[in-house]
This record gives C-alpha cells, structure tokens and sequence, in this order.
C-alpha cells in the first residue's frame, strides 16, 4: 500500500508543475498591461557623432537622439506610447498605438505611429505588424510637404552653413518620402526600400554678385537592400531651366548610377626583414573597392543648340570630361564673349574639353574648338568693331587694312567661323577666333579673312556658381 500511494504521488507531481506553470503564464498575461504602464522608463540615448564626421563644423550642436518615454492604457487592449526628446538639435514629439496579441508560446503586435519635428511641416506616418518568432514588417511615409528658406528647420540650417558668397537665396519646392521593410521566415533578414521625390524646386541667388537661377527641378532618389547589401537606384534630375551669369540651359537632364571599381592603391610600408637598425621602406599594394557615381549622359538646351556629356565619374580626384557641342546658335554664344557687341547667324560645332581637381575647388578650360560647317552661309554684323580692330593693331595690323576690316565686319557673310581657345605659358587664356567670307559694301563684294585673339581670364564665368559651395 504504502509503495502504490508513493507512485501515485510521484504520478501527481507533473500535472501539479505543468498546473503551476500554467497559473503563472495566465497571471504574467493578466498582469503585464499593469506592469506596462507602471514602469517608469529611463531616457534613451544614442550617440550619432560616429555618422556625422563628414558633416559641416557647426552645423549641429548636439549630436545625440534622446527619448523619453511614457505608456498608458488606450481603448481596445491598445497601449498609446507617448515619445519626446530630441533627434540632433530639434524637439520631437511621437506617437505610437500598440495593440499585442499574447499566446501561449509568443505575442504578436500590430499597430500604427506618427513622428513630427516640432515648429516644422515635417510628419512621418508608419504601420508595423511584429512577432516574437522574428517576423516583421514596417511602412514608413511622408506625403507631399512643402518646403522653403523661411523653414523654420531649414532658416536654422541655412544660418549655420558656411557660404560667403551666397546671397538673396530664395527657394521652394515640394518633398515626399516612402519606405518598407521587412523580415520574413522565408528571407531571415532585413529587406528594405526606400525612395524620397523633390518636385517643383525653384532657386534664385547670386553667387558672388552674378545671378543664378533654377526653375522646376526635380528628381526622385532611392535605394534598396538586403541584410549589409545596398544598392542606389538611378538618378534622373532634371529642371525646366538653370541661369549663371546670363548662361541659359533649357531642358536640363541628367543619368546618374552608381559605379563600383576596383583601384590598385600603393603604400608605402616598414618592412624591418629582421635586421636590427633595418628601417626600409617597401612599396605595398591594395585593391580597393571604390563606389562613385557614373554620370551615363547630361545635356541641356543652350543657345538654341545642344551641350551634352558622356561617362563622367564624379567621385575622382581629378576629372576630365567633353562637353560636345551640337548646332548652337553662333549669334547668341558669341554675345557672351567679352567686347563683342552685334550680331550674327549660323551654327557652331565642336567640343570643350574640361578639367577638374578637387585641391583647387574649380574647373580649368582646356583646348576648345568650335566651328560651323563647311560651306553653311552665315552673317556678322559688329555694332562696334573697335575690339577686334585694337587687337588687330596691337599684333601690327597696318591702320589702313584695320579701318577697311571696320568696314566689312559691319556686313559679313561668312562660309567659316571656327572659336579656338588654349592656354598660354602665363597661365591664361587665348580666345582665337577666325573668319572667311565675303563683305559687301555699296554692291562691291571683297573676300575677309580674319583672325583675332582675345586675352584674359574666361575660367571665371565657369567657376562663378561651382566655387560658391566650395569656399
């Protein structure tokens, strides 16, 4: 007897801790809303100076996110969680509606959130869904929100950044965001893809007293990964119109990709080989990986013909592209060249080699060589042909033929105009321009070849809207 109520006890014990456990699942769940909301939570901190060592000195104060919590119980088993704090120098106030779905063997949660910086138009909404096996996802948007230089954030942004020779900005546009991730049990790793869309930008400023102008810009930029991978999508800017200096391009437009290449890098390292006092020096080589963006093509409208751009790298330390030109109008383009005041027809073709260092913050001309076709008729009629003619003097052209090439400059129909530009041993430019054709005067036609070159420094246009952001 004593042996059968011995094995019935032990028979017992299972279902006496299986009972147990069972009691203390069902009171952890009908406890936890009370312990939720009665826990008084530590403000959160996270330090971002690691990601913002390229950032421009000043622009922020306080590199840190801190948040602050505070939970209650809402309508329909939901927690309401309530978050303050600061992302960086700005106050944020957040929202989140969290409603749980406790099991035996996990919880599941769904909910929705909204964040906004304080004092600002900027408002993100978001959806997730969760689970304690892992699985997850999360919606995040920003709907169209406009924006401007008068911005609070923006104004704040604007004041810290170092541009000396910005003035009279003024800016407006519209901005929207969208993102998703996820983590499935097929794919046990973070997905994700994101895409922001700037429209309707317009920009005017000078830059270093000249005018610039921007009108409807616009481009959508994304990107997407999985796990550490990522990957940008193509960029394609484009604006209705940019002005520098009195320069139009129309129609401006641009494909931007991301490239990946491997560089060889030589250092040069210590090798000690054992011998005491041995401090020779080795060279040692590396290949690295270097991602940049390929501008694939860029061209826009100028001067009633076309300037475009092929495989340009913009991640160099030096870059060296072709700006080809394609049927400009000779009357327009030669209105911006210094001394010239008239008027003239036809198209140039050609090229303009340019350079670019980024020690020196600034492009540098090179060979340019412009020229109109073959035999295609064209007109010049100088206003004042008193520049090309002093040029002319100086380079010890007699006065007579000068005063007679005064003459036939004021009505010349030319069949050649080639623009030729190269750097001379000071370090400046030489602007070539030569002229074939016939002028007509009191119905006596006589054949004109001219040649003149112009001096001084055309880099300057160039680089009026480039230096401004690099100073």
């Amino acid at each position: 007897m004593a042996e059968e109520k011995t094995v019935r006890k032990h028979r017992r014990w299972p279902w006496i801790v299986a009972g147990a456990l069972v009691a203390s699942v069902v009171a952890l769940v009908l406890l936890t809303p009370a312990i939720i909301v009665s826990i008084r939570y530590p403000t959160l901190t996270v330090d971002l100076a690691p990601y913002l060592k390229d950032a421009p000195e000043g622009l922020v104060s306080n590199k840190t996110v801190s948040v602050d919590l505070d939970v209650s119980r809402g309508s329909e088993g939901r927690y309401v969680v309530h978050a303050t704090g600061h992302v960086l120098d700005w106050p944020f106030t957040a929202w989140v509606n969290v409603l749980p779905s406790f099991r035996f063997v996990g919880v599941d949660v769904a909910g929705d959130a909204s964040f906004r910086l304080d004092g600002t138009k900027l408002q993100l909404l978001a959806d997730f869904a969760a689970s304690s096996s892992g699985n997850w996802r999360a919606d995040v948007n920003m709907e169209k929100t406009e924006f401007g230089e008068s911005d609070p954030l923006i104004a704040q942004l604007l004041s810290r950044l170092q541009m000396p020779a910005i003035s009279n900005l003024v800016f407006s546009g519209t901005v929207d965001f969208s993102a998703k991730a996820k983590r499935t049990a097929e794919t046990p790793v973070p997905q994700w893809d994101a895409s922001c869309r700037l429209a309707d930008m317009n920009v005017s400023c000078e830059a270093n007293g000249k005018p610039i102008t921007i009108e409807n810009l616009r481009m959508k930029v994304g990107a997407l990964g999985i796990a550490d991978h990522r990957d940008i999508r193509p960029i394609f800017p484009m604006a209705d119109s940019i002005t520098v200096a009195g320069f139009t391009l129309s129609n401006a437009y641009a494909r931007l990709q991301t490239s990946e290449r491997t560089v060889l890098v030589t250092n040069e390292v210590s090798h000690a080989r054992g011998i005491p006092g041995d401090k020779t020096v080795l060279p040692s080589t590396t290949n690295v990986v270097k991602r940049s963006f390929l501008v694939t093509e860029a061209g826009a409208k100028c001067c009633n013909g076309d300037l475009k751009i092929y495989s340009l790298f913009l991640n160099d330390d030096r870059l060296n592209v072709t700006l080809l030109v394609d049927g400009i109008d000779a009357g327009q383009a030669l209105k911006h060249m210094k001394g010239f005041r008239g008027e003239a027809s036809g198209r140039l073709y050609g090229k303009i080699p340019l350079s670019y260092r980024k020690d020196e913050h600034r492009f540098r001309l090179k060979n340019i060589y412009l020229y109109s076709v073959p035999g295609e008729i064209g007109s010049l009629r100088l206003y004042d042909p008193k520049p090309v003619v002093d040029n002319l003097a100086m380079g010890g052209v007699p006065q007579d033929t000068c005063d007679n090439l005064s003459k036939a400059l004021a009505d010349l129909a030319y069949d050649v105009l080639k623009v030729s530009l190269q750097p001379e041993p000071d370090g400046g430019l030489a602007l070539t321009l030569k002229i074939a054709g016939k002028s007509t005067h009191n119905n006596v036609s006589v054949p004109v070849n001219l040649e003149v070159t112009f001096h001084g420094d055309l880099e300057q246009l160039l680089n009026t809207g480039f230096r401004t952001f690099n100073r």
